[in-house]
């Protein structure tokens, strides 16, 4: 990603997938830059593992702490798919409940791949 695609046509196409830019750019002072930098460390982020670790290892509480930090992140982010799946899976997790959550976490990393492909320049 180059700084010239962050001051518009990453952020059109964030938009057009469902994304709340507009709602998120204030958490980020109104720095395009800045927010797209830490568009850039979301792929990155290692509690993505973590929560797939901890539900095949049936830790409801690991995952829910993977989970709730996900839901943060891309909650600040207005990264709205990906945040509305991780609420899926963080709500069951919270009453120590795992059924049902694996299937979300395999559409997350859907979304996830998603947002690769946003960040490479392609499209959702």
């Amino acid at each position: 990603m180059d700084k010239s695609d962050c001051s518009g046509e990453l952020l059109g196409r964030m938009a057009s997938w469902g994304c709340d830019v507009s709602g998120a750019l204030p958490r980020f002072v109104g720095d395009r830059e800045f927010y797209c930098r830490m568009l850039a460390l979301v792929p990155e982020e290692e509690d993505f593992a973590k929560l797939g670790v901890s539900l095949a290892a049936g830790d409801a509480k690991a995952a829910f702490n993977a989970a709730h930090t996900l839901k943060g992140v891309l909650g600040n982010l207005g990264l709205t798919p990906m945040y509305e799946e991780t609420c899926a899976i963080v709500e069951p997790l919270r009453a120590g409940v795992l059924e049902g959550t694996q299937e979300h976490y395999e559409e997350l990393l859907r979304q996830k791949a998603k947002l690769e492909r946003l960040l490479s320049g392609g499209d959702a």
